[in-house]
């Protein structure tokens, strides 16, 4: 029986660092299972001390730890990507990536059909973008919403070659009548090509029957359990991964520009407690030390100077679905209204990426308010975009010790918020971070 499950949930729109701190917390607290949550087009990445780099997103960052991963109820996978994955991972020497995954029988599976409507979308909106990864999974939730499983594929489902052909039949059915009168000139000049290929693959026969192959391929590949299977079988402690951010949560998130998932942590104790987990959780917020937003919506303190010093090696590269990557001071109103629409008041705090305030300069900009105050017709979302920052520096000393340096960014924080810090990550591997002094304690398996 699990111990102790420890969530970790980012308190930004994405790519707060989650994959550095799942595996470095898996590490140290000797992790039995990564058990996964959210959608597939997660990419999580991490470094580890021996040298091995990844971007994860189906398997749980501590893989090359030889820790399983449980793909829960609650992920929307992807049977394209875990192929792409598990050929990645064996080019790290993992012979065979699906012995350590197993995946819930109900996951709701995305598809290529769910892909290109996706990206269609996105391109149909021209200049005015909502931003998405352009991977299919939020459309994968939202027709399992609207349809149901009249063409909604599940996990247990892909190995049953006449469902899989039925469902996928119903998606292009669906898809096909829904973009029947577009054209390539439907959207912006330039996406012309990306729209003509996108309605080529739609209305291609012969891709069909390749997805209904490969579908049935990765069926037989999957070992199907149950959450409840996992508590049960697994001693020491659980790290539940999510993905994406509470700030792109379908309900409190920054909406247009928000996932079809929900992000709450609130929603992974639901379905520890359903599937009849009774033991200690531990919830885990995961911050930057700056402001970073890859895709449509606002980031009040997007600075250019700042963000071409800050992202070099954060492997964030500019492209159609998500745009330009954009990073700013630490804004202390988007980290409280994250706080405030979580549900639960977080176990602690892991700061991430703060060797990057380190190596430049050694100042800690963070924005405390903004100049004006939100119109009392305007949404938050709307009030971001013109909300002018207002910003301080910490310095950081040098030298400084690790103690120390744990000590002024712990105190720095609690000038605004009532959370512990835990955590700061000062580097991309697992021996790059500095816990609190009693972070041990906390947990019924300690080193």
């Amino acid at each position: 029986m699990l111990q102790d499950i420890i969530v970790v949930t980012d308190l930004g729109p994405g790519d707060g660092g989650k994959g550095g701190i799942v595996h470095a917390l898996a590490h140290k607290l000797d992790a039995s299972v990564i058990i996964k949550r959210g959608g597939a087009q997660g990419s999580h990445g991490m470094r580890t001390s021996g040298g091995e780099a990844f971007n994860f997103s189906q398997w749980g960052c501590a893989t090359f730890e030889g820790v399983p991963s449980f793909l829960s109820e609650q992920m929307v996978i992807s049977p394209v990507g875990l192929k792409n994955e598990a050929d990645s991972l064996r080019k790290h020497g993992i012979n065979d990536p699906f012995i350590m995954l197993s995946c819930d029988p109900n996951c709701i599976c995305s598809t290529p059909f769910h892909k290109i409507a996706s990206q269609l979308e996105e391109l149909l909106r021209k200049d005015k973008p909502r931003g998405t990864i352009g991977s299919g999974v939020g459309q994968a939730y939202r027709m399992c919403n609207s349809l149901g499983d009249e063409a909604t594929i599940r996990a247990f489902e892909l190995t049953d070659y006449d469902t899989v052909h039925k469902k996928l039949k119903a998606q292009l059915r669906h898809y096909r009548s829904k973009y029947a009168q577009i054209t390539q000139n439907d959207g912006l000049q330039n996406d012309t090509e990306l729209i003509a290929t996108n309605l080529s693959l739609l209305f291609d026969n012969d891709y069909l029957a390749y997805c209904e192959g490969l579908f049935c391929n990765i069926g037989q590949k999957l070992k199907l359990e149950e959450l409840s299977d996992i508590i049960r079988n697994h001693d020491r402690n659980a790290i539940v991964e999510c993905s994406h951010g509470v700030l792109t949560d379908a309900e409190v998130g920054l909406k247009p520009h928000t996932s079809a998932i929900r992000t709450l942590p609130t929603f992974t104790t639901e379905m520890l407690r359903q599937s009849g987990y009774d033991g200690k959780i531990t919830n885990f917020a995961v911050r930057r030390a700056y402001e970073i937003r890859h895709g449509a919506g606002p980031i009040p303190t997007y600075d250019q100077d700042f963000t071409n010093r800050m992202l070099p090696g954060s492997h964030k590269e500019t492209n159609r679905w998500q745009g330009i990557v954009r990073a700013g001071a630490l804004d202390m109103n988007l980290f409280g209204y994250a706080l405030d629409v979580s549900g639960l008041k977080y176990d602690g705090l892991c700061l991430t990426w703060f060797d990057q305030i380190i190596a430049n300069d050694r100042s800690w900009p963070i924005c405390t308010k903004y100049k004006t105050d939100a119109a009392p017709t305007e949404s938050f979302t709307e009030y971001l975009k013109r909300a002018e920052p207002i910003t301080e520096s910490i310095s950081i000393p040098k030298p400084i010790s690790t103690p120390d340096l744990f000590e002024l960014t712990k105190e720095t924080l609690s000038n605004y918020f009532d959370i512990p810090l835990e955590m700061v990550s000062i580097g991309p591997t697992e021996l790059d971070k500095i816990y609190s002094p009693n972070f041990t304690r906390r947990f019924t398996k300690n080193e």
